[in-house]
């Protein structure tokens, strides 16, 4: 019992609150600090998060995957693929990172406010996790800490999983010619901001904002589905 308190006491605040979220303490602190540092602070150093969302993002897809065929029993390859891409989307990732605080432990500058920071966080942190403790380690966090409290699946499968996709249909569907254009790109490397307006023939339905070009695309597409389908 001395033994646990001493050990308890002597950890970082940071290591801490890393406990809290994923339920113990990591070996190399170090590797979740870097999966936690968006590259608004790197120095021209391998010292941000990207090299590890990527991998996060590929053990996320895998971990999903696993969990929908389990409880989706009859669904058909379309239907899984799709609710994979509602659950992985940058939007759900978002959700999940304020959802258990993850937000509170990322590193960025004052002016980087795009949301999508920490779900690219989120995915990071599940690549420290599978590196600092393993696949299982890893594929646990997902199902345990994020999809089981979260995440309701049979309520998801009425969601839309693509604006873009949506819109693209809707124009095939009715002989119409549709298009993103892209109108404005600004900002440094680490704070880039595309404008995007979405065209149906020769009539512009929207314009949206966002870091990056996909991002942009996928929030001028939302809008113009509540303008074309939902009207």
């Amino acid at each position: 019992m001395i033994t646990f308190f001493r050990r308890y006491f002597y950890k970082s605040s940071f290591q801490k609150k890393l406990h809290s979220i994923l339920g113990f303490y990591p070996k190399d602190t170090a590797l979740y600090k870097i999966a936690l540092t968006h590259k608004s602070l790197n120095r021209g150093k391998a010292t941000d998060n990207e090299r590890l969302e990527f991998l996060g993002d590929a053990i996320l897809g895998a971990a999903v995957a696993d969990v929908l065929f389990d409880h989706f029993e009859l669904g058909k390859e379309g239907f899984l693929t799709q609710m994979r891409s509602k659950l992985v989307s940058r939007k759900t990732l978002n959700k999940l990172a304020f959802q258990i605080k993850l937000d509170k432990l990322v590193r960025r500058q004052p002016s980087e406010t795009s949301p999508s920071i920490y779900g690219n966080a989120l995915e990071a942190l599940v690549a420290a996790i599978y590196i600092d403790k393993g696949y299982d380690a890893s594929v646990f966090f997902i199902k345990e800490k994020l999809i089981k409290p979260h995440i309701s699946l049979d309520s998801l499968v009425g969601e839309v999983a693509s604006y873009k996709s949506k819109c693209l249909e809707w124009g095939q569907q009715n002989k119409k010619v549709t298009k993103f254009v892209i109108v404005k790109s600004e900002g440094k490397d680490h704070d880039k901001k595309y404008t995007i307006d979405f065209y149906v023939d020769a009539e512009k339905i929207s314009t949206a904002s966002g870091t990056s070009i996909k991002r942009a695309e996928e929030s001028a597409a939302q809008k113009a589905y509540k303008e074309l389908i939902l009207a």
